[in-house]
């Protein structure tokens, strides 16, 4: 060790502050090719915690174009084998992995904390989901989309600001509320991409990202990067009257001192009146109308998900069902079974239809 700072020829750039930086807490949603360049470079900048959320696992095919991943990684989850990557390359940062999906894996109450949200998603649904979360709280959010030679990235700082979904038709916006669309186009593959246009990408959004951490955001909120003819440029948004994802939370939040690992019944024991919902939904019990059995699904997805499945007793056609209404949830499931993430912030449906507001702790 000879002393010398790390950070000394960042402490030469104007309005470069790395203490500012080792205090910021960043969360990184998607760990593909985009999420491993921005995570790769907001350590080596010196952000002092990463949250990182993906329920995905290694593919060969990842390794083309991310960094943070190995051929011994092929099979792990990305967002544990890119925390031991980042740990590798700045032994300052904290990092914590989420095995999960966006809305099961980082709560509300964690959004509204960070300093910046970075969405590294790779489906309209996916980035609309967690733009609808970041406005509830009116979390910073700078989301990222890379194509084969060209990419962009939009800024939402504020509720009141145009946003990706002013840009969007109604059809469009509503591919995040639903799974699957009968005008999806099913036969679409992935895009073609490679690691030129996700570095590019990815250096504008941690630009954008340490600046507003800073305090001193770009004044753009969306740019258009063409690799092909070497144009980057600003794009005016215009906020549409009929677009949803302006409406953060209204009336005060009120602490629980339970937290994700406690259970249904607990929750709904201590809550005020009213209906405890979850934002999405769980799946419950299949039962077979015909001959009344069950079949346990609290936690496995892949049963519930099953359009339709045999009844294992009378060999009937059953479907799945699913609830955001806590109460209908068995009493003993417990809440990061049934979806639900840490500091979670869960609306409370009172008799009149108003809502009151319950952020569980850490």
């Amino acid at each position: 060790m000879t002393g010398e700072d790390r950070f000394a020829r960042e402490r030469l750039v104007p309005g470069w502050d790395p203490d500012t930086f080792a205090g910021a807490t960043a969360v990184v949603v998607g760990l593909g090719a985009l999420g491993n360049e921005a995570a790769k470079n907001l350590a080596l900048a010196g952000i002092g915690r990463l949250v990182l959320c993906d329920p995905d696992t290694v593919e060969t095919t990842n390794l083309s174009r991310s960094v943070l991943f190995g051929p011994d990684d092929v099979g792990r989850p990305k967002t544990e084998a890119a925390a031991e990557a980042l740990r590798r390359l700045s032994a300052t940062v904290v990092v914590e992995p989420r095995v999960r999906d966006l809305a099961a894996g980082v709560g509300l109450g964690e959004l509204a904390a960070a300093d910046v949200v970075l969405g590294c998603l790779d489906s309209l649904r996916s980035r609309m989901r967690l733009l609808g979360r970041c406005a509830l709280v009116e979390a910073p959010l700078v989301d990222g989309a890379t194509g084969p030679w060209e990419g962009e990235i939009r800024l939402r700082l504020d509720t009141q600001e145009a946003c990706y979904g002013c840009t969007l038709t109604a059809h469009q916006r509503s591919s995040a509320d639903v799974p699957w669309s009968c005008l999806d186009d099913t036969t679409a593959g992935p895009l073609g991409t490679s690691i030129g246009t996700t570095a590019l990408v990815a250096a504008w959004m941690t630009q954008a990202a340490l600046r507003s951490v800073l305090g001193t955001p770009p004044p753009y909120r969306m740019l258009r990067i063409e690799s092909l003819t070497g144009r980057t440029a600003p794009v005016a948004m215009t906020r549409a009257r009929d677009c949803p994802h302006h409406r953060p939370i209204q009336g005060d939040i009120t602490p629980c001192a339970l937290n994700h690992r406690a259970t249904a019944g607990e929750l709904t024991a201590v809550l005020p009146g009213g209906e405890p919902l979850t934002w999405s939904q769980f799946p419950l019990p299949v039962r077979c109308r015909a001959c009344q059995g069950y079949a346990e699904t609290v936690g496995d997805r892949a049963v519930a998900d099953t359009p339709f499945s045999r009844c294992d007793q009378c060999g009937r056609l059953r479907r799945p069902r699913f609830s955001n209404r806590l109460r209908d949830a068995a009493p003993d499931a417990r809440l990061t079974e049934l979806g639900v993430p840490p500091q979670e912030i869960l609306p409370v449906r009172q008799p009149r239809g108003e809502y009151t507001w319950h952020q569980l702790s850490s």
